[in-house]
């Protein structure tokens, strides 16, 4: 947890920034991102910059905006959040206009430094850690509800169906134990106790231990907070034991059935974005579905749908800045928008407040890969 000095100090470092930031302006809108393009949540991160770029390039093939195209220039960083902050110091320097979708909690709390000494907006990151929303973290633009909202809505559907006897097994790290910590805080709001936490480490598939201490605490659920990898090898460890709870994980391993297949069936899963695979959907899904049906791989994904609407979230943004583009025109643009549509998905910032959305949808996925509401 960032303490409020911290982030006090931060605020008056991002607003000097702000201050030198018009004499940089850019004739070309060029944003920068870091991710996992090789490592534990590779396919997670590919899939949601399909969707990203997909949005990018059917903008630019329009026109772009005002003729000025998008570039989205992407560097791989293994999800190690070292290397995290080495990409960004160097996109920073290649005078990208803001940097757009990042993966990971630590990868994000460790470039938050590098955000607010360069002035730049971070959008759409895909961390739900209450580190980066609260305190109020200047820099940073979120686009999806915290984890504490998604673990509250699963948490409360649990216990309406009478599913009380709850474990948790988490990523040990940052996120992971903000994480833990929500689930605590819904349990015992209700009046229960986890029956049982395990830590998996961070990058990792090693569930040994894990898979020991939740097959001895006997849940009815178990609720897991990480990537999609380390959960496939859990609920394959728990059924290798016999125990079959309730499997449920949050929207960051909503790509489980690629890693578990026919056995991820029946596992909830958290979202917080609208529900791609329909065409009774919302504009931006129909929007979505246009777009990507026009790529070689047209698959739908809750991935790739993200990606889509953090870049449409941009693409509003700069239409909305009278050239020319500069990282602080960026900043107090964003801060201006409250309550803004992206087609039936909405979004709020403000000066103080970079949360963007809360919505929460639960999902469970079917045999085959797809998601029943």
């Amino acid at each position: 947890m960032m303490k409020s000095s911290t982030v006090a100090r931060a605020g008056r470092l991002l607003a000097i920034a702000a201050c030198l930031a018009p004499t940089l302006s850019f004739a070309d809108i060029v944003l920068g991102h870091s991710g996992d393009l090789s490592g534990t949540s590779a396919a997670l991160t590919k899939d949601y910059l399909r969707g990203m770029n997909a949005y990018f390039d059917d903008l630019n093939k329009k026109g772009g905006v005002r003729g000025e195209k998008i570039k989205l220039v992407s560097r791989d960083d293994g999800f190690n959040p070292d290397k995290t902050a080495e990409n960004t110091k160097a996109l920073i320097e290649q005078n990208v206009l803001a940097l757009v979708g990042y993966r990971g909690t630590a990868n994000v709390q460790k470039i938050v430094p590098l955000v607010q000494a360069a002035g730049i907006a971070e959008i759409g990151n895909t961390s739900g850690a209450k580190s980066l929303r609260d305190p109020y973290v200047p820099g940073l633009f979120h686009v999806r509800a915290s984890t504490t909202d998604e673990i509250e809505a699963t948490v409360n559907h649990a216990w309406t169906i009478g599913v009380t006897r709850i474990a948790a097994a988490y990523q040990d790290d940052a996120f992971g134990k903000e994480g833990l910590d929500a689930l605590n805080a819904a349990i015992q709001k209700r009046g229960g106790k986890a029956v049982a936490a395990a830590p998996v480490p961070r990058g990792t598939v090693d569930v040994d231990k894990a898979v020991e201490a939740l097959a001895a605490a006997d849940p009815q659920a178990v609720l897991f907070i990480g990537q999609s990898k380390p959960a496939a090898a859990l609920v394959k460890g728990l059924r290798a034991k016999g125990k079959r709870p309730q499997f449920m994980v949050l929207s960051v391993a909503s790509g489980l059935h690629a890693d578990l297949g026919e056995d991820a069936a029946g596992v909830i899963v958290s979202q917080v974005v609208p529900y791609p695979f329909t065409e009774l959907g919302t504009p931006v899904v129909r929007d979505y579905q246009k777009i990507i049906g026009q790529l070689d791989d047209k698959k739908y994904s809750y991935n790739s749908m993200e990606g889509f609407l953090n870049a449409k979230l941009v693409a509003q943004a700069l239409q909305k800045i009278q050239p020319p583009y500069t990282r602080a025109k960026v900043i107090s643009t964003l801060e201006a928008m409250n309550n803004e549509d992206l087609g039936g998905f909405a979004v709020s910032y403000g000066k103080q407040s970079n949360l963007g959305s809360r919505f929460v949808a639960l999902t469970m996925i079917r045999k085959d890969g797809s998601f029943a509401r």
